[in-house]
């Protein structure tokens, strides 16, 4: 490398994700000088990478205009380094923020430092360490001339095949981190129902680690072909160097980022119901609460009966969960680009979730095609083609989460799924009776389905 030639981009952070990218720029040839602001002794870039040992002597070695990626912790760490940059950028400059920040904050951000005459660009990068390195699933939002302007470097870093390269660009503002926050909360109801799956193959059917991987490698082959549950056919193969498999020996106490939290809290303030997602946001929370269940498990609690289900119908369980987290995932979407009047990308969303992401399978095709042959669609599941592929798998469903319930199994986000299917598919529903009880203790007034109007009625009083 010319080391006199000015670096082409800035990389902020060298953590495991950090590292990786600058590890892929560098591969693609481009002239990288990258700056570790904790431990710049211990986490030192990539062969064939500059290291800035200080933030101005990396803007320094950049050429105009500047483009630096951040990979730093999201929330107040990101605009400490923003506001230490300012300090040395010029008009013109471009700032990447390649880390999980809240779509907000992202917001605030691209107008802040507009007003400044710097371009600010919030880009959802998933896939992992392995992403980074071999391809990962770009979602970017921002100014589309900053996006232009750096447009190179983040497709170099995404998958791509013969086709396509799977980095797009959303829109305005925050969107590219509010996809990546919908996706994160995706991806948390699909490993809790995965979860659930191999608690009840493993404790309900008592399979040993070595069938319940056979099990999962069968089902990839199937309808549930995914990243996720070919990663866990290999998890239940691992073994120690005594034999016995890894799995048995991880603590069950699950950490969490708080990416799913977020899309929850989004959820409610746009009124989408996503009942999967926070189910499964509530058993990593429950699950944490080590002391409290430790004492619980010693009450004397009434034994549970076996369970009385199949293989099969846990598979159609899965099945029809993921279709579930896939389709709230996917009205919180519709409803924030609606609601923050970004462009109806739906089928682009599906589309870039193929290859490289961590919730990448084959139901994301069905989902492309479905929004391409109808952009408009309300929900997924009033596409006829998914409402048939679902409705094939309920049966199983429903027979899996009673025999768990039964069991004294928990299943709470495939037990959540078929709730949140029936009531969907139910043409009335009990809140014509809530609606009267809020209209009796709060006169909250109610309306009706045989005229115009809203009522209020004298309960107490006998006949309205």
């Amino acid at each position: 490398m010319e080391m006199n030639r000015k670096s082409q981009i800035g990389v902020i952070g060298l953590g495991t994700m950090g590292s990786a990218i600058v590890e892929t720029l560098v591969r693609n040839e481009f002239v990288v000088t990258a700056f570790e602001p904790v431990s710049p002794k211990i986490l030192l870039p990539p062969i064939g990478a500059n290291q800035a040992p200080t933030l101005p002597s990396l803007v320094a070695e950049l050429e105009p205009p500047r483009k630096i990626l951040l990979m730093v912790k999201a929330g107040s760490g990101v605009d400490e380094i923003i506001n230490q940059l300012t300090g040395y950028l010029e008009k013109g400059d471009i700032i990447i923020d390649g880390g999980n920040s809240h779509f907000s904050d992202t917001e605030r951000r691209v107008s802040a430092l507009k007003r400044l005459g710097l371009g600010y660009i919030g880009a959802g990068i998933s896939g992992g360490e392995q992403g980074a390195l071999s391809g990962a699933s770009i979602m970017v939002g921002g100014p589309k001339e900053c996006f232009k302007a750096v447009r190179e470097f983040l497709e170099a870093i995404a998958a791509a095949d013969d086709k396509k390269i799977y980095c797009k660009h959303f829109g305005s503002g925050g969107v590219g981190h509010f996809i990546k926050m919908v996706h994160n909360g995706i991806e948390y109801g699909l490993l809790q129902a995965i979860g659930e799956a191999y608690l009840l193959l493993n404790q309900g059917l008592r399979l040993n680690h070595v069938d319940c991987a056979s099990v999962f490698d069968d089902w990839q082959q199937g309808a549930l072909n995914s990243y996720l549950i070919g990663i866990t056919a290999e998890i239940l193969k691992k073994e120690e160097e005594s034999g016995d498999h890894l799995i048995a020996f991880i603590d069950d106490s699950a950490d969490q980022t708080g990416t799913g939290r977020w899309m929850v809290n989004e959820a409610m303030n746009l009124g989408i119901p996503v009942p999967s997602i926070y189910e499964a946001v509530a058993a990593r929370s429950l699950s944490g609460n080590q002391k409290e269940r430790r004492e619980i498990v010693k009450i004397g609690w009434e034994d549970s009966s076996n369970l009385h289900s199949t293989i099969k119908e846990i598979q159609c369980g899965l099945i029809a969960t993921f279709w579930c987290c896939l389709a709230q995932g996917f009205a919180l979407l519709s409803a924030g680009m609606k609601s923050y009047g970004w462009p109806k990308k739906e089928d682009e969303i599906a589309e870039v979730w193929l290859h490289g992401c961590i919730i990448r399978s084959g139901f994301l095709n069905t989902i492309n095609q479905s929004y391409i042959k109808n952009p408009n669609l309300n929900h997924l599941f009033s596409c006829s083609d998914i409402g048939k592929y679902l409705n094939k798998e309920l049966q199983g469903l429903r027979n899996a989460v009673s025999s768990a319930i039964r069991a004294g199994l928990p299943v709470p986000t495939m037990a959540s799924a078929i709730n949140y299917v029936d009531a969907l598919k139910s043409e009335r529903l009990w809140t014509a009776l809530i609606q009267a009880q809020r209209d009796y203790f709060g006169a909250h007034t109610y309306r009706r389905i045989d005229r115009e109007g809203s009522f209020h009625t004298h309960w107490a009083e006998g006949r309205g």
